[in-house]
């Protein structure tokens, strides 16, 4: 093999062309009015859908502000009623109360010891203190009435069965 059969190269294969068509050319274009109608249809949909949200959204927020007074009120009433509560449970308001019940306070307790009885201080009867009222200038102390018989109840009794009998 000599050189110059080696640098020479192979001559290429004659190649084979492509098949060239031709395409015909589309006389009708696709309707864009259908394409048209259902984007705008769309967006008419969204724009009501926004405009229903947003006004669901306000309407809510009034109730929502509503509930939320009423629910301060409520809070306001509830601290009304508890310091009402806590006064009523003071124990000035309860021993007043009770004063007027007629109730007096306890005296000194007695305690009793279970295993032999016996007792253990001194038991006593409270006795409502005696509490006397001022007098006012000028206004006279009323004595109190005499006790009246029932004699009096009875003799009128007679006298008007006297009278049906003389009938």
């Amino acid at each position: 093999m000599s050189v110059a059969s080696l640098l020479r190269t192979p001559e290429p294969a004659p190649r084979r062309r492509a098949v060239l068509t031709v395409v015909p050319v589309r006389e009708v274009a696709a309707p864009r009015a259908p394409f048209v109608v259902a984007v705008v249809a769309l967006l008419v949909t969204g724009l009501i859908g926004l405009l229903v949200l947003n006004t669901v959204l306000g309407k809510d927020s009034f109730h929502l502000f509503e509930l939320r007074s009423e629910n301060r009120a409520l809070l306001d009433q509830e601290q009304v009623l508890v310091r009402e509560v806590e006064m009523l449970r003071s124990p000035s308001t309860i021993a007043g109360k009770a004063a007027g019940l007629g109730m007096v306070p306890a005296g000194p307790p007695a305690f009793l010891r279970l295993p032999d009885g016996a007792v253990l201080g001194s038991a006593e009867v409270a006795q409502a203190p005696v509490v006397e009222e001022p007098l006012h200038e000028g206004t006279a102390v009323e004595e109190p009435a005499a006790e009246t018989s029932t004699d009096e109840t009875t003799s009128d009794a007679s006298t008007d069965d006297a009278s049906t009998d003389d009938e």
